[in-house]
């Protein structure tokens, strides 16, 4: 592949990058993309970033992410997908946002333990390390987080969770503000808590606790809403 992406790093840019190829049709539908650790090389980003990118694009129709398979083209979103894009963008208070997370995810978080397979046991673990590794750092530990959210609406297997749920966490993300992401994330103290909550929810989504699942996740929400909300 011959573009040459800018050494400015950034999920944001990495996907508005590979969906203006996606649109010129340098990928075609039912073309393979290149592996997470290709496009991490070539966009110079972590595999996290990567991810966060394809989820963002998985979301809005444009790519079907295979677990253990690989990731392809799809034909042009439908106008659902884009107008669900288009109405969370709009939305502009982070409070309304994470109320609706915590409608959505403790149903979600329900379901992910009712149905969750090896495959998405595999990939929470896999982000819960990420997490670990990561810990202090604001920029990865924030990827770590949206990411493992997402993993669990994946866990569900519901065909309209997954791109809600992927949605509402980067609107979230997007409209944090760069102080209380750093607060949040930064600070090692309160990314390890935040690691440890979202180790207890894996454990019981890995046992099958449908209600303690959805339990641990209302909680877990909770505790971040006041968390965002000392710190506005």
């Amino acid at each position: 592949m011959n573009n040459v992406f800018p050494v400015k790093k950034g999920a944001d840019l990495v996907k508005d990058h590979l969906l203006e190829q996606l649109q010129n049709g340098f990928y075609a539908p039912g073309d393979r993309l290149p592996s997470v650790e290709s496009l991490a090389s070539q966009y110079q980003v972590g595999r996290s970033t990567i991810r966060e990118a394809l989820s963002a694009l998985k979301a809005v129709g444009w790519l079907d992410i295979r677990h253990g398979g690989g990731t392809f083209a799809k034909r042009q979103p439908q106008a659902s997908a884009d107008m669900l894009h288009s109405w969370l963008a709009d939305i502009d208070s982070l409070q309304s946002l994470i109320e609706v997370r915590k409608i959505i995810e403790v149903g979600s978080a329900a379901l992910a333990a009712k149905r969750r397979t090896a495959g998405d046991l595999d990939a929470m673990a896999e982000c819960l390390q990420l997490m670990e590794t990561h810990l202090g750092d604001e920029e990865a530990s924030e990827q770590d987080d949206l990411l493992f959210h997402v993993h669990i609406a994946r866990a569900s297997h519901n065909e309209i969770l997954i791109p809600m749920l992927e949605l509402l966490h980067q609107q979230c993300a997007r409209h944090m503000g760069h102080t209380r992401r750093m607060w949040l994330f930064g600070e090692r103290s309160t990314a390890a808590q935040l690691h440890k909550e979202h180790q207890l929810i894996y454990e019981v989504i890995e046992q099958q606790q449908e209600s303690l699942a959805s339990k641990l996740m209302l909680d877990h929400l909770n505790k971040v809403e006041a968390l965002l909300n000392d710190h506005a």
